[in-house]
């Protein structure tokens, strides 16, 4: 199958985009300023060394902060730190309780605004493909 050489350099450089963007301090986010739109967004450990997990959703506020940061709904982030979920590392957390402060010690967080869906959908394939992240399997790596 060909690909369309535009729509290969869009991903590649919207991919560039989101990886040159200075992470933010999890510990610092609050949820109102936080944007109620979609987008892509991915973890990274503190050291800014490995990509842990990245996803999209079709609204940030609602996935990354309530979801994935305060466990109010299913989160195969949190999910695979406690070791629910099968993934490549094992994770030091045991107990949902510690839960919130592992993330917020040791994770950054990078996210970007694509309100096109199919826009939005290739460019996590790509980051999970590019980045291998050790917690997120896109449904193209599987």
């Amino acid at each position: 199958m060909k690909t369309d050489p535009q729509w290969t350099l869009q991903i590649e450089q919207l991919a560039e985009t989101f990886m040159n963007q200075t992470p933010v301090e999890i510990r610092t986010l609050d949820r109102y300023d936080f944007p109620k739109k979609g987008g892509v967004y991915a973890f990274t450990t503190i050291d800014q060394d490995e990509c842990v997990y990245v996803g999209k959703s079709g609204d940030l506020r609602d996935r990354v902060f309530d979801v994935h940061l305060n466990g109010k709904g299913k989160s195969s982030f949190r999910q695979a730190l406690l070791g629910l979920k099968k993934t490549r590392k094992q994770s030091p957390v045991t107990t949902f309780d510690e839960l919130d402060d592992y993330i917020a010690d040791n994770h950054l967080l990078r996210f970007y605004l694509i309100e096109d869906i199919t826009l939005r959908g290739c460019l996590e394939d790509y980051l999970n493909a590019l980045l291998k992240p050790m917690y997120s399997v896109s449904l193209s790596m599987k």
